[in-house]
C-alpha cells in the first residue's frame, strides 16, 4: 500500500476535489434531455470523471519542467509522483474514460473521443495561446454536458438542448480566459473577473430556457458562493484575489447544473444530489490545502 504523503500527492495531482464538477455537468446532461435513470447517470458521470482526472493529470506531465521552478511543491516536479507514472496514469483514465462511454454507446464512445483530444491538444500546446486555450477547455466542457444528454438517449430530440452545453461552454471559456490574467494587472483583472463570472452564473441557466422558480435556490447560491469567496479573498489576501475567483468559478458549476436539474425535472433529488457535490469538493479543496 503507498504511504499516506503518496496517496496525498496522487490526490493532489488527480484534483480529487474538482472531479464533482466533471460528474454534476454529466449528470445535468442527462437530466436536461427530460428523462432521469440513476445508473445510466452515473456511468455517464464516471466517464466524465475519468477523462477530466486524465486530462488535468496530463496537463501536470507537460507542466512538470516548468513546474520545477514555479510550483517545486507540486506532486511531479516534487518527486513525489513520477512523471512516467503519471503519464501512465492519464493514458490509463483518458482510456478508460472513453471505454466507459462505449458501454453507454457510439455516441457517447464519439463524444468521450473528442473531449480526449481536446484534452491532448490543450495540455500539448493550445494553453499556450489565450483564446484557443480557453475556446478548447470551454468546448471540453460543452461536450462533458453533451456526453450526459447522449446517455440520457435523447440528445437529438429538440434543438434547444443544444443551449444546456453551450451554456456550459461559455461559462467555462470566460473562467479559463480569466485565468490567464492571473499573472499581472491583478487588481483590474480580478474585480472584471469577478464581475463577468457572476453576471455569467446569472445568466448561463436562464439561457437553458428551462429554468423554473425551483432553480432559484442553487442559482442564487452559485452568485453568492463567487461573490462572497471572490470579496473575501480580496480583503484576506489580495493578490491571491484572481486564482481564488477562478478555482470558485469552476466550483460553481456544481449548483449551475443543481439548477439546470432542478428546474428540467419533476424529481428534485438528482439536482439536490448534485448539490450536495459542494461538501466534498470544498471540504476536500480544504483538506488538501492544508495537509
Amino acid at each position: 500500500m503507498p504511504p499516506p504523503n503518496r496517496l496525498l500527492a496522487l490526490a493532489r495531482l488527480l484534483r480529487v476535489q474538482n472531479v464533482f464538477t466533471a460528474a454534476a455537468d454529466a449528470f445535468a446532461g442527462y437530466g436536461c434531455t427530460g428523462t432521469w435513470d440513476w445508473k445510466g447517470a452515473c456511468v455517464a458521470a464516471a466517464a466524465s470523471a475519468c477523462l477530466y482526472s486524465g486530462g488535468l493529470v496530463l496537463n501536470d506531465v507537460c507542466d512538470a519542467d516548468r513546474d520545477r521552478t514555479l510550483h517545486p511543491n507540486r506532486p511531479i516536479p516534487s518527486g513525489a509522483v513520477p512523471r512516467g507514472f503519471a503519464l501512465a496514469l492519464a493514458a490509463v483514465l483518458l482510456g478508460t474514460g472513453i471505454l466507459v462511454a462505449a458501454w453507454i454507446g457510439p455516441r457517447a464512445a464519439a463524444i468521450a473521443a473528442q473531449i480526449a483530444l481536446l484534452a491532448v491538444a490543450y495540455d500539448a500546446f493550445l494553453k499556450r495561446w489565450r483564446i484557443p486555450g480557453a475556446l478548447a477547455m470551454g468546448s471540453a466542457r460543452g461536450l462533458n454536458v453533451a456526453l450526459g444528454m447522449a446517455a440520457g438517449g435523447a440528445m437529438f430530440q429538440s434543438p434547444h438542448v443544444f443551449l444546456a452545453p453551450a451554456g456550459n461552454a461559455v461559462f467555462i471559456f470566460l473562467v479559463t480566459l480569466l485565468s490567464t490574467f492571473e499573472e499581472g494587472r491583478r487588481t483590474r483583472g480580478a474585480v472584471t473577473g469577478l464581475v463577468i463570472l457572476a453576471v455569467a452564473a446569472l445568466l448561463a441557466p436562464l439561457a437553458w430556457l428551462r429554468l423554473t422558480l425551483r432553480a432559484a435556490v442553487p442559482l442564487g447560491a452559485a452568485a453568492a458562493i463567487l461573490l462572497l469567496v471572490g470579496l473575501r479573498a480580496a480583503q484576506k489576501d489580495p493578490e491571491r484575489f484572481l486564482p481564488i475567483v477562478v478555482r470558485t468559478g469552476v466550483r460553481s458549476l456544481i449548483p449551475l447544473d443543481a439548477a439546470l436539474l432542478l428546474g428540467t425535472l419533476d424529481d428534485p433529488a438528482p439536482g439536490l444530489a448534485v448539490l450536495a457535490f459542494l461538501f466534498p469538493t470544498w471540504g476536500l479543496g480544504a483538506f488538501l490545502a492544508g495537509s
